[in-house]
């Protein structure tokens, strides 16, 4: 239990100074490793995000080395996690033997590029972002259908309702929405079959509302929508709330941050049946 207590304490901290850290936004991209420029994912890129650094780019201690580079005197590292998939035998009913495979969290530590001497071009952000975003929305195969209405989704119906887009604030605002009903979509029966037809206020419902909302800040961040946009009524007894609810339960924050990423991954036609966060690498 040490990793996962280690990691939700984390996510504690930055809750407990006022800091939403999956509602950062990206402006130089979503926190990816620097060598192979893939993005973090699971709870990871919640990890990595909300940190004082322009680069967007991570490595370990060994492909620093490997890069003919060093840390900085006085840097510390980020823990993030990996899952090590270990086999275990077993017997089933009728007494026969089958392998098992059972994933264990395991943490490593990475450097934000900048706490090193390597030197690596940053990509830098070209595209539009609200062409980016109504792209997301486009590809979105077997999408439930999109009509007129106050923000919400129907599992009934299975539609999306959502305002025009003058209706916002911004057309960030809107995608933002947008996206956090669609990542409610994903629950549907038909597709990952989350349950999401909860009472409101039960705790089923609030970890459903948070597995959207990650689920949209990952697709804001893909996509370079401003997620902060959207703001959060009560932003203090929010905070209270999680923070209180990581605390008695230190694997639920890496399992919500899961389930959003099966969602995102749906949306964005990813369709992943293996663990969601990419061992390290050396």
């Amino acid at each position: 239990m040490k990793g996962y207590t280690e990691i939700t304490q984390e996510i504690i901290n930055r809750l407990q100074q006022g800091t939403i850290p999956w509602r950062q936004t990206w402006k130089s991209g979503l926190p990816c490793n620097a060598i192979s420029r893939q993005p973090y994912r699971g709870v990871n890129w919640i990890l990595l995000s909300n940190h004082n650094y322009h680069s967007n780019l991570w490595l370990t201690f060994n492909q620093t080395k490997q890069l003919g580079g060093y840390i900085h005197r006085g840097e510390h590292g980020i823990h993030i996690i990996y899952w090590n998939i270990t086999e275990k035998l077993c017997l089933d009913e009728l007494g026969e033997e089958y392998v098992d495979k059972v994933p264990l969290m395991r943490t490593y530590t990475v450097f934000n590029i900048e706490q090193t001497s390597v030197n690596i071009e940053d990509k830098v952000r070209s595209c539009d972002p609200i062409a980016g975003a109504q792209a997301i929305v486009d590809g979105y195969q077997g999408a439930p259908e999109i009509i007129p209405g106050e923000p919400a989704y129907s599992p009934l119906l299975d539609k999306v309702m959502i305002p025009a887009m003058t209706s916002f604030d911004s057309t960030d605002a809107y995608y933002s929405t947008l996206f956090h009903e669609l990542s409610h979509s994903t629950g549907h029966s038909s597709r990952l079959n989350r349950p999401i037809k909860n009472h409101y206020g039960s705790d089923p419902y609030a970890e459903e509302e948070l597995v959207a909302e990650m689920s949209a800040a990952y697709l804001s961040g893909i996509a370079g929508v401003d997620i902060h946009a959207k703001t959060i009524d009560n932003a203090a007894s929010y905070i209270e709330h999680w923070s209180s609810r990581f605390s008695d339960n230190v694997k639920l924050i890496i399992s919500l941050s899961s389930r959003a990423q099966k969602s995102s991954d749906w949306i964005l036609g990813n369709r992943y049946d293996h663990v969601d966060n990419q061992t390290p690498a050396d």
